[in-house]
């Protein structure tokens, strides 16, 4: 599963998880291994076991970096592909944990859609850190990307859907500054 797709997160958090465990195991077993062959952990083979520990804690932050976020769910997911899919100029990702200096923000769905950004909130680790300041944040995110016109706004499944079918669509191609707003959100995400 790849970034911006529907479930994207539940899975990285089980892959994390799966991975974590086993190298936890296996560090375990390492660490036993050398105690029992050399009678005493003061060998130089305790060393692979350790350097193991440096992935182990990685993968563990990354864990726990997404544990708390869940994906939308694919009722959800389905309504907005069916009602969003066919508009030109409109990408919709999904799962997306953004990171900033703060705090991981998620936005479990975020369209990018004529000029605008809409954004539905999911929440974030810091719990100060609300949904106007994850607006503000991805607005920095776009100013510094020359396209200071665009606006991103947060809302509600059903108000997203509303508010995106209200755009009207424009007939410029916009193809071009909404591939690379797609590719700058992808690059923030966890």
């Amino acid at each position: 599963m790849e970034k911006g797709t529907l479930g994207y997160i539940d899975a990285l958090k089980k892959r994390y998880r799966l991975y974590s465990l086993v190298l936890a195991g296996v560090i375990t077993a390492g660490v036993f291994t050398v105690g029992i062959l050399f009678g005493t952990f003061r060998h130089a083979a305790i060393i692979v076991p350790v350097l193991l520990v440096l992935p182990f804690a990685w993968l563990l932050i990354q864990w726990l970096i997404v544990v708390r976020f869940r994906s939308l769910n694919e009722e959800d997911g389905a309504r907005i592909d069916e009602q969003l899919g066919r508009r030109r100029n409109c990408i919709v990702l999904y799962d997306m944990a953004l990171s900033a200096y703060e705090a991981i923000s998620f936005a479990a769905c975020l369209v990018i859609d004529q000029g605008n950004i809409y954004l539905l909130w999911g929440g974030s680790n810091e719990k100060s850190y609300g949904a106007e300041q994850q607006r503000e944040y991805i607005q920095d995110i776009i100013n510094r990307t020359s396209y200071p016109y665009l606006a991103v706004t947060v809302y509600s499944v059903d108000e997203l859907l509303e508010q995106v079918n209200a755009a009207e669509v424009t007939e410029a191609d916009l193809s071009s500054v909404c591939d690379r707003l797609r590719q700058r959100m992808l690059d923030i995400s966890v």
